[in-house]
């Protein structure tokens, strides 16, 4: 074997590591490219559960605006009727003024003297026709009032009186 061949020879020992090496390299990157089309498709897969649960999301939360919406609607009507009723209050509060002012004329005026003396009279002459005319508590003698001493010892006076007719005070 001469030097051509023997160079010849390790190129082609060369030549076929380098095949190996390459359909060693195939192999995996067959490999390779099987396992990452398998994760694609589970991220894919993935993907649309997340965009139909985002999907679902959305819808729910536009269902909330609109519900809102609704709500915001309802609240303007509301603050509308309110503010009917607060001007009716208003127009009303005026026209109690306005009768208020008319009673008070009424009754402070002559007419209302009228009344209060026709009242009066009414009263005595019905307390008159009435046969019993009883007031509540007693009549007491002219003198028993200056006896006493007047309001402020009325009650020492009839706790006197008490134990002098032999009564236990309380």
């Amino acid at each position: 074997m001469n030097a051509v061949e023997l160079a010849a020879l390790i190129a082609a020992v060369f030549w076929a590591v380098l095949v190996c090496v390459g359909v060693f390299v195939l192999f995996r990157l067959g490999r390779l490219l099987s396992e990452s089309s398998k994760l694609v498709a589970d991220v894919r897969e993935r993907g649309d559960v997340l965009l139909t649960r985002a999907q679902a999301a959305v819808d729910g939360a536009q269902a909330a605006v609109d519900r809102a919406g609704q709500q915001l609607d309802r609240t303007e009507s509301v603050t509308a009727s309110m503010d009917e009723l607060g001007a009716g209050m208003a127009e009303l509060t005026g026209q109690v003024t306005a009768l208020a002012g008319l009673g008070r004329a009424i009754a402070h005026g002559p007419v209302g003297r009228v009344g209060a003396f026709a009242y009066g009279v009414r009263h005595a002459v019905r307390l008159r026709k009435t046969p019993r005319r009883t007031l509540p508590g007693r009549v007491m003698p002219r003198g028993e009032l200056a006896q006493r001493g007047g309001p402020a010892q009325r009650g020492k006076t009839v706790r006197r009186d008490a134990l002098a007719r032999g009564e236990a005070a309380k």
